[in-house]
């Protein structure tokens, strides 16, 4: 069987077709990722992809997640590649669905009124999926939900502090997110560290090139996360502000802005693009930060603060953790992010080693960490789509 897997980004689309009769003895034939879809960068769009060996690397008009799907699924034709199924990450499910579901039109109904949740993923996974409805019709199609990695996390995490009648009737409690690669990297850690999972304390941190959140994990579980009700708050991010006062919100709101308008003022013309007025890309606004940009210093700065307020508070949370993890683009490939961050905190057992860190560059797990840290630092790619693929497997 050849199995077909879209990983939709805010920002970047992975796909990668898995052949074999299960999930232990599935491997990829064919991996790629169309990056900088649909943002405010520098950089050019392109799709680079892997086949027999050989790489290829493609500039493209990619305006939308469905126009890079729609090269994307030329590119597997090109290669003559006949599916058996087809399997999408969907970020948030709400409350409408908790486990993998097999598509239909009655699924696509409920997938819709799922976009409020996640307004800027969501609606690119569904146009993801509807392309592949339309141009390969008779292949099953499977939606794997980011949320459920969260979903045992404790009340005291979970519940927001409104009168609970409201929390209760519209489900406002935190959901969290980037639940596929959480539960890939936390397995991975276990493995290298070999140790078992349930016996691990672990500060991980997802840093994408659009959204970014940190979890921390306990005996396997997700015990807190920065994301919540949706993907808006936490880390400041690529276009998202992250973690405001909710009072900015009505303030907007009350000087004539509609809440779409504000919806998309937060989610879309925020983060390091709102901070720098440059680019959304951390990459390109660390270059600059480094030629004297001050609006591109602040962004970076603010980024990396936030960060560490987070990674302060779960390593509070969980009385110390055996190991902080960076993983995703920025997370396995920013070495001056991982060393502003991880630096003169070594009285709190945590020492990065500055040669170790700068060799990583994310194409496998890699101890980064000082000989005298009481902490362990990794740096370990994901590995979302394996997740997703042993959930279509488990579904066929």
């Amino acid at each position: 069987m050849n199995i077909l897997i879209f990983n939709c980004g805010s920002s970047s689309q992975s796909f990668k077709v898995y052949q074999g009769s299960s999930a232990d003895t599935a491997f990829p034939i064919l991996s790629g990722k169309a990056s900088n879809v649909a943002t405010q960068t520098r950089a050019n769009a392109s799709i680079t992809w892997q086949y027999q060996g050989k790489t290829v690397a493609k500039k493209y008009d990619l305006l939308s997640h469905c126009s890079a799907a729609e090269e994307i699924i030329e590119i597997v034709k090109e290669y003559r590649i006949e599916l058996s199924a087809i399997g999408h990450r969907f970020v948030h499910g709400g409350t409408l669905f908790s486990q993998t579901t097999k598509i239909d039109a009655e699924t696509m109904k409920k997938l819709q009124r799922c976009f409020p949740f996640a307004p800027i993923h969501n609606p690119n996974s569904f146009s993801v999926i509807e392309v592949c409805r339309q141009q390969l019709p008779d292949v099953p199609q499977y939606a794997i939900f980011d949320t459920a990695f969260h979903a045992g996390m404790p009340d005291a995490s979970k519940q927001y502090a409104i009168p609970t009648d409201l929390a209760v009737k519209y489900g406002f409690h935190k959901f969290g997110f980037h639940g596929l690669s959480y539960q890939f990297v936390s397995a991975k850690a276990a493995e290298v560290m070999e140790k078992p999972l349930e016996s691990l304390k672990l500060i991980i941190c997802h840093l994408g090139s659009g959204g970014s959140s940190v979890v921390a994990v306990k005996d396997g579980a997700s015990i807190d996360t920065s994301m919540g009700y949706s993907p808006l708050p936490g880390l400041v991010m690529s276009t998202r502000c992250g973690d405001i006062d909710a009072e900015i919100v009505l303030a907007l709101i009350r000087k004539g802005y509609s809440p779409d308008e504000v919806s998309d003022i937060l989610n879309n013309q925020s983060g390091l693009i709102g901070l720098s007025g440059f680019s959304s890309n951390l990459q390109e606004i660390i270059v600059e930060a480094e030629q004297g940009n001050a609006d591109c210093q602040l962004a970076y700065e603010m980024y990396a603060h936030r960060l560490q307020i987070y990674l302060g508070a779960y390593t509070w949370l969980l009385n110390g953790s055996d190991a902080i993890i960076f993983t995703d683009t920025i997370g396995t490939t920013s070495w001056k992010l991982r060393e502003k961050v991880c630096s003169q905190v070594n009285n709190i057992g945590v020492e990065i080693d500055s040669e170790k860190n700068k060799k990583a560059i994310g194409d496998s797990a890699e101890l980064v960490s000082g000989d005298n840290s009481r902490t362990q630092i990794w740096v370990i790619p994901t590995d979302e789509e394996s997740v997703i693929l042993r959930e279509v497997f488990r579904k066929l």
